[in-house]
């Protein structure tokens, strides 16, 4: 089947793109016309991962024996969406992707009655890494380093016109969970600690995915899931109702401006499982932030409110007391993953309808926003899509790619101006990087959700892959230096799946007696030794880790080399890993430092332009780099004091925005457009000028952060705060005026006392802003909200029935008034 001849298959349900009224009336039509069983299959997602090379309607479905075949998921049991989880789907061929895809729509329009499209999801979280030969772009916690929200946007942009391309409608993201515990297995997956800029660049890429009209974005994981417990996957967060209301749940917010869908945490929150808590998903979520598009649980979350939290027992009565929970908290769509058949969360939910204990109304009022989110992807006027337009997007956006990777390295070392080499040194290059024979260093490059869960092939490498599109850091050294470029990888294997307690460096590193003297042989040649230093890829808990050093291999690795050369030998250490691995113990056997991340498809070409100075470093650390492991979690906008009283300040081994440039950078006469606002709420932005000179010798580019510095109101406030941010690119000797906007709701507080349950403001008072060790003042002459002038969403809800209504305002009258009796 082709999609030019699907193409002109007609729907049975019309719901068209013209009449707003009209397709409301169709919606609600379509709805009277379903039965229960067929409602409630709408609200089913189920995952068809592992089907081999291609699929089609009669491809076996293996994971559970609700149905025979794929296409019995439609035919059978209803089904409304199916996922490739963990960025691994039926075939890694973009054509026969688009194909499959085509075939299983036509099959489900064409034996349904009504017909209602399917709509298909997938992990594409840092580009279309699904799919052999794909651009991989630089992982999240890059992207925070960039403070670059355009070409941010611009990335995400082209993931959402792949993902068109080959036939999908949802990708799973962006990430906004606000990074608290370096020690969190998912942490190379946020973008930042600080909530603005995670705001803000969950906003972008949401934007970016959605442009093409025909993809829908997910905001996750609703809410606080980057506050995990001790760092472990899928633990309660334990959060203050003042810290989740002012720096956790401002970022989903900011991203919900834009996104369609909704994904929420799989752990707890304040004792809560998320997925239960209509206080998160009714009364914050769709009330206080009038979002109406879909929610959807993630993988198996019914499953896990028994067996991972044992919030209900694990039994029969058990798993429905989950489903009912979490539809009446809110969920419109169930994920069902490798744990849960269909068929249970859609017999369970059809009985609690037909027992009553569940309304008929609930599942119509799911059933019209899933509905409403296939109509605004435009799947009920052309469900198909083309097949001869994803190949030429496939490994697309190489300049942007390289671009972003370029601008998320941070150059976190450089002892007497090492770098940039000069070019005519002779080069050795050694670290991780083989096995049995193998190279494999490119998985350290990419990371998790790359052609795989845990990484590309998850770890386990065949020799015909798939692969990314990719340069390396060895392919590129060789290029540039040719007979001067010597290269001893050490050994590396991948370790996706074993745990905390096998293993904490997410991978298995060693030097042979072979290569250490193949290393000590090429090091008493070279010039400059580039190490590269790091951890292998993984995903979710796999990952969780209690140790941030560097392995044992590789810190003896660095001591060797430093033990072997003379002080005339440049030792440049190159991080890759999705975490901030590496301690002062390694790091001062260095010369310089480059934490390059999880650069992606261009890792060759942007460290080694940067390694030689054809790109001057600009990224800023997007988190606080502990010293250890002890002191987590300790994040840069924390209450004070950072340290306890008299000891020593030896806590953070990098702040928040540090990053060194290869050139000097001045700052002067910092003003704001206003030194005063009498409103927040009507006046919520100010403009901050500052005068940036490049005084050094390099051409660059460079990040302003402009942070509040001091405050002092009615509660404890923030060490520091970003309020804004810009880059400039300036030549040696150039100046200019950068005018950088300033959200005032980045200083909005909880006051009042412990409860934090009023509602958040900009108190009056002065403020003093910051670019480097310029300051200014701000005075805001009378308190006011921006963002949310009610208290705490629930906070009159007396009765505890989940709405803030006349019986609740008569019940608190009441108790107000036996208590005053009570006085007399």
């Amino acid at each position: 089947m082709k999609a030019t001849g699907a193409a002109t298959a007609t729907p049975a349900v019309g719901i068209g793109a013209n009449d707003a009224s009209a397709e409301k009336r169709s919606i609600a039509g379509v709805i009277d016309e379903m039965t229960l069983e067929q409602k409630v299959g709408q609200m089913t997602q189920v995952a068809i991962d592992d089907l081999g090379a291609g699929f089609c309607p009669g491809t076996a479905f293996n994971d559970h024996d609700d149905v025979e075949t794929v296409g019995e998921l439609f035919t059978e049991l209803n089904v409304g969406s199916i996922l490739s989880g963990g960025s691994t789907g039926p075939t890694f061929d973009g054509t026969e992707f688009v194909t499959g895809l085509n075939r299983l729509q036509e099959h489900a329009l064409e034996n349904t009655d009504p017909a209602v499209p399917f709509v298909w999801g997938c992990d594409a979280l840092h580009g279309n890494t699904l799919l052999d030969g794909c651009t991989s772009f630089p992982q999240r916690l890059n992207m925070g380093a960039t403070r670059d929200v355009e070409l941010v946007e611009t990335a995400a942009t082209h993931t959402g016109n792949e993902i068109a391309a080959m036939g999908g409608h949802w990708i799973f993201g962006p990430t906004v969970d606000v990074l608290r515990d370096m020690r969190w297995g998912r942490y190379f997956e946020g973008h930042s600690e600080d909530p603005m800029l995670v705001g803000e660049l969950g906003k972008a890429r949401a934007r970016g995915f959605q442009r093409t009209g025909r993809v829908a974005a997910t905001v996750k994981h609703f809410a606080g899931y980057g506050t995990p417990n001790t760092g472990r996957d899928r633990t309660p967060v334990r959060t203050s109702m003042r810290d989740l209301r002012t720096r956790q749940l401002p970022a989903y917010e900011r991203a919900l401006e834009q996104a369609k869908t909704v994904m929420v945490n799989s752990g707890a929150v304040n004792g809560k499982p998320a997925h239960a808590s209509r206080w998160l998903l009714t009364q914050v979520l769709r009330e206080r932030y009038e979002f109406d598009g879909v929610v959807l649980t993630d993988w198996d979350d019914f499953e896990r409110m028994l067996t991972n939290h044992q919030y209900l027992p694990d039994t029969e009565e058990g798993w429905r007391l989950a489903v009912k929970q979490g539809l009446e908290a809110g969920i419109d769509m169930h994920m069902c993953g490798g744990e849960t058949p269909p068929t249970d969360f859609i017999e369970t939910t059809v009985d609690l309808v037909e027992s009553g204990e569940l309304p008929e109304d609930r599942i119509d009022e799911s059933v019209r926003r899933i509905l409403e989110l296939k109509r605004d992807l435009g799947l009920f006027d052309q469900p198909y899509a083309p097949e001869d337009e994803i190949d030429d997007l496939v490994g697309g956006a190489r300049d942007v790619s390289e671009q972003l990777a370029k601008e998320s390295l941070v150059l976190l070392e450089n002892e007497n101006a090492v770098l940039p080499l000069e070019g005519t040194e002779n080069v050795l290059l050694t670290g991780p990087g083989i096995e049995a024979g193998t190279r494999n260093r490119f998985l350290m490059q990419h990371g998790g959700w790359t052609l795989g869960w845990q990484g590309i092939e998850n770890g386990d490498l065949t020799e015909d892959g798939p692969r990314p599109r990719q340069t390396t850091i060895a392919g590129a050294l060789s290029d540039r230096l040719g007979d001067q470029f010597m290269h001893v990888p050490t050994e590396f294997e991948a370790a996706p799946f074993t745990s905390i307690n096998e293993n904490f460096d997410n991978g298995f590193f060693d030097v042979t007696d072979e290569q250490k003297a193949a290393i000590v042989d090429a090091a008493h040649t070279a010039d400059a030794v580039v190490i590269v230093l790091g951890e292998g890829p993984h995903n979710e808990g796999f990952g969780d880790r209690d140790k941030m050093r560097f392995p044992e291999a590789q810190r003896k690795l660095v001591e060797l080399i430093d033990e072997e050369t003379d002080d005339d030998v440049s030792l440049v250490g190159v991080v890759l890993a999705g975490s901030p691995r590496g301690t002062e113990e390694t790091f001062d056997r260095l010369d310089a430092v480059l934490f390059a991340g999880q650069p992606g498809s261009d890792t060759g070409i942007a460290v080694v332009d940067t390694l030689f100075g054809d790109y001057n470093p600009s990224g800023r650390l997007p988190f606080t780099w502990e010293a250890n492991v002890g002191h987590v979690p300790l994040f840069y906008d924390d209450y004070p004091p950072r340290q306890s009283v008299d000891a020593e300040e030896a806590m953070v081994q990098y702040e928040f925005g540090h990053g060194l440039s290869y050139t000097d950078w001045e700052y002067s006469e910092l003003s704001v457009s206003h030194d005063s606002v009498c409103d927040p709420a009507t006046s919520p932005t100010v403009t901050a000028r500052v005068t940036v000179e490049n005084t050094g010798e390099l051409a660059g580019e460079h990040v302003i952060d402009v942070h509040n510095t001091e405050f002092y109101g009615s509660v404890l406030q923030p060490v520091r705060r970003l309020m804004g941010f810009e880059r400039v690119e300036l030549r040696p000797g150039e100046t200019t005026t950068v005018e950088i906007e300033l959200d005032l709701s980045t200083l909005e507080v909880v006051p009042g006392d412990v409860p934090g349950n009023r509602a958040k403001v900009v108190e009056a008072g002065e403020y003093e802003l910051s670019v480097g060790d310029e300051t200014t003042m701000l005075t805001i002459e009378n308190a006011a909200s921006v963002t949310d002038s009610e208290p705490m969403p629930g906070r009159y809800d007396i009765d505890n029935d989940g709405t803030e209504d006349f019986e609740d305002a008569m019940e608190l009258y009441r108790r107000i008034k036996q208590r005053g009796g009570a006085g007399k």
